[in-house]
């Protein structure tokens, strides 16, 4: 694989085609994770809370914790901005044939999904925990309702797998650049070789050094013809002692 191609440069395009954009796997992920975190969003932020009629301040559905209802509307919304931020970068990256530029955007993009995978794991697990735990009293005047509650436990769920699919695809994206950048460029060494050595190349020598005919501008290095030597010196075989004598022919 030549190093131009490393990160992708290779198929870097000035021209954006938004078809082939949203087919691949990492955009897909992100709209994913963008949809999901938005869903977690809302639902925690209509639904997380309720205010009982003989209090004045609203309680967390979470296991009555206000820092978990907090928590959740705070991932929610970052990751529906990191999301996005990150499907522009990506767009952008289209268009950008720097190879550092385009594997500090590729680390970028890892790192990010790696960290909103790891924090949706545990939101995911610390949300279906306290729902479970958490005691739903009667209230004739202002009814519990855990619908929307639940519905932020499964967007942080389905988060979760679109960011460790994000993650993942990234990982592999910038395992294949790291390893494109660290394979020789035979072109370029290739070129540093001085021209008389390369249309000889393979044969050992150049048309002044090892392998070079004498007295011979161009040599078979050089892609000259092969040297005869003077008709005078060629070699004549001997002649037939036998052809006078008795039998030959026979």
């Amino acid at each position: 694989m030549d190093n131009v191609r490393a990160y992708g440069a290779g198929l870097a395009n000035t021209n954006f085609d938004k078809n082939t954009f949203f087919k691949k796997p990492t955009v897909l992920f992100r709209c994913g994770a963008l949809i999901f975190g938005l869903l977690v969003w809302y639902a925690v932020s209509k639904g997380g809370w309720h205010k009982p009629s003989d209090t004045i301040h609203p309680i967390c559905l979470y296991g009555r914790s206000s820092s978990t209802c907090s928590f959740a509307t705070a991932t929610g919304f970052f990751a529906v901005c990191g999301a996005a931020l990150l499907i522009f970068l990506d767009a952008k990256l289209d268009t950008i044939s720097s190879i550092p530029t385009r594997r500090r955007a590729v680390m970028t993009d890892l790192s990010v999904s790696a960290i909103f995978t790891g924090i949706f794991l545990i939101a995911f697990l610390t949300f279906w925990s306290k729902l479970s735990s958490f005691e739903v009293g009667e209230d004739d005047e202002n009814p519990i309702n855990t619908n929307y509650s639940k519905i932020g436990v499964l967007g942080a769920l389905l988060s979760f797998l679109s960011w460790g699919g994000a993650a993942f695809f990234a990982w592999r994206r910038y395992e294949e650049g790291n390893q494109a950048s660290h394979e020789p460029n035979y072109e370029e060494q290739f070129g540093t070789v001085s021209s008389d050595v390369q249309d000889g190349y393979g044969y050992g020598g150049d048309s002044g050094g090892i392998g070079s005919v004498p007295g011979q501008v161009s040599s078979y290095q050089a892609g000259g013809p092969p040297m005869q030597p003077p008709q005078h010196q060629q070699q004549q075989p001997p002649p037939n002692q036998y052809v006078q004598s008795e039998g030959y022919g026979y």
